[in-house]
């Protein structure tokens, strides 16, 4: 059965914004007493930092993640019984990243801490290239009036594809590297952020702009 994608995106957008909720609640201030060491305040403070830093990884990376959720659904021009358990399957993913970024700011420099995360945050950018390969595969993404949206579109879904395969990529080399240099898993957490803010070849809310006018 093809529905219209609206509650499947109304849905998803509410699971991604109560995890940023969530994962705001693990950075807990301490009640600082005033008989309390100055060496007792920093060391409060330093794990609060640690969370911080976790949170800002998540943070940026569900952000992106529910960017490129946005721009994939609007390219479609309907949806399948298979692709909503498809995006339920990744928001799944999405559910556990509090739990990993808890972990990860708890624990910043074990290297199981960054395995269990790079492990959750691989299957959620898996989940979203599987995701955008099936709208490929089976003709659900728009079709333009003319061959010049066709292109376009085809074309922004491709290139979408290839950075969640980068980002996956990336994420699943930190898992092993994560028992080699904890730093190094760091910096694959990074390159998914740093490819996002490529500068795009297509202006996909120009594109999706068009979509509308010609629909």
């Amino acid at each position: 059965m093809q529905t219209s994608t609206t509650r499947a995106e109304t849905f998803s957008d509410g699971i991604m914004a109560i995890m940023i909720t969530i994962m705001i609640l693990e950075l807990k201030l301490p009640d600082f007493d005033a008989n309390q060491e100055v060496n007792d305040i920093r060391n409060h403070l330093k794990k609060l930092i640690q969370h911080f830093v976790a949170y800002i990884f998540s943070f940026v990376m569900i952000g992106i993640l529910w960017t490129s959720h946005h721009h994939l659904f609007h390219l479609l021009e309907k949806t399948d019984n298979f692709l909503v358990r498809l995006n339920l399957f990744f928001l799944f993913w999405i559910t556990l990243i509090p739990i990993v970024t808890g972990i990860l700011g708890a624990n910043p420099f074990l290297p199981i801490s960054t395995a269990l995360y790079g492990s959750v945050m691989l299957l959620t950018t898996a989940s979203l290239s599987y995701m955008r390969g099936y709208t490929l595969k089976n003709d659900l993404i728009h079709s333009g009036k003319t061959a010049e949206i066709n292109n376009k579109i085809f074309k922004v879904s491709v290139i979408g594809k290839r950075q969640s395969y980068i980002s996956s990529f990336a994420y699943l080399l930190s898992i092993p590297l994560s028992f080699v240099s904890i730093y190094i898993s760091y910096v694959c957490f990074a390159i998914p952020i740093l490819l996002f803010f490529l500068p795009a070849s297509i202006d996909e809310e120009k594109l999706e702009n068009k979509i509308n006018e010609n629909s």
